[in-house]
């Protein structure tokens, strides 16, 4: 396979703010998995969301913000997560290691609507 064959070796697997039309816009995350990255010199591991919209597939990196969103929602295990519908909404933020400000996406998961019905 050539690198020409898919946007992978372009950065194009990865959700970016420019690829979010609107807020209602609905992802299914379909799966999770860690990745060992390093900024500003310090070693973590960073929890990536595997996203489906439309049949297309993106990766999502959560910074500490939307970890603590997932963790939120799903406190027992990453993986709990996995079949939820979620939305993001674009917020402005500070490019790591600079002064400038650029649009971030932050989760929203979608919440479930239970109705109870009244006994009589």
């Amino acid at each position: 396979m050539e690198k020409t064959d898919s946007w992978a070796a372009f950065g194009g697997e990865y959700l970016k703010a420019v690829d979010v039309l609107k807020d209602t816009d609905e992802y299914v995350i379909v799966n999770v998995s860690s990745k060992e990255e390093t900024r500003n010199n310090v070693t973590k591991e960073v929890l990536h969301l595997h996203l489906e919209r439309n049949g297309v597939e993106k990766l999502f990196g959560c910074n500490a913000t939307n970890t603590y969103a997932v963790q939120e929602t799903c406190p027992t295990t990453p993986k709990d997560v996995i079949g939820k519908k979620i939305t993001f909404n674009k917020v402005d933020v500070q490019k790591p290691g600079t002064d400038e400000i650029v649009k971030g996406l932050r989760v929203v998961f979608k919440r479930e609507v239970v109705f109870k019905r009244d006994k009589k």
